[in-house]
């Protein structure tokens, strides 16, 4: 067997592997999911899946990485221009609009995220606020520490994320951004507006 077979055999598991864990966490609680019941469910050998992963949370993140490379690529961290120009408004709520969008997509990924252990979102979360801080430290002239803008910044934006998937997404992501904007994105821009004196206190 030539190395490009073995590679789609390797891609072909670890997919079904994957797709089986997401079936089965919107059946019933992650933390009562087996490996044997993963391997089941996608109809291959339970040593196979120990030749992939060491668990299923390392599957989990697996699944949930090219998504979130995927959505890294649509929106990243906010643009400083968004937060720096007064006139942005419309960027900012495309910026919320196009998040929204991405996560109605891949809904079914994202539920099974927020019902995983608690330690898989929680590094997820711990990943993102590190990102936005790097992004933030060199724009906030507040007395705000960055670490503090980017937390609130990723928590609330998580927190309106969970709302919506748990009332089965009852709004549109057009205006979700909006909500996003207005809720989470405008106050903060507000605030460095504010400290870097481009508007009035």
């Amino acid at each position: 067997m030539t190395i490009p077979q073995i590679d789609r055999r390797i891609r072909r598991s670890k997919k079904l592997l994957g797709q089986a864990l997401i079936d089965l966490t919107l059946e019933k609680s992650y933390e009562d999911i087996t490996i044997q019941d993963i391997t089941d469910r996608a109809d291959i050998g339970y040593r196979t899946f120990f030749r992939h992963y060491t668990d299923k949370d390392e599957l989990l993140k697996d699944v949930l990485a090219s998504t979130l490379m995927e959505l890294r690529e649509l929106v990243g961290p906010p643009a400083p221009e968004m937060f720096m120009e007064p006139d942005m408004v419309v960027l900012e709520q495309s910026y919320g609009t196009i998040l929204f969008e991405h996560i109605q997509k891949h809904s079914d990924l994202y539920r099974v995220l927020l019902r995983s252990e608690r330690s898989v979102v929680e590094s997820l979360i711990a990943f993102a606020i590190e990102a936005f801080k790097v992004h933030f430290e060199h724009l906030t002239q507040t007395d705000i520490p960055s670490g503090i803008v980017a937390n609130h910044l990723v928590s609330s934006t998580f927190a309106l994320v969970r709302w919506w998937l748990d009332h089965e997404m009852p709004y549109p992501p057009e205006t979700m951004g909006e909500y996003h904007f207005r809720l989470v994105i405008n106050p903060t821009r507000e605030m460095i507006l504010k400290a870097e004196g481009t508007i009035q206190a």
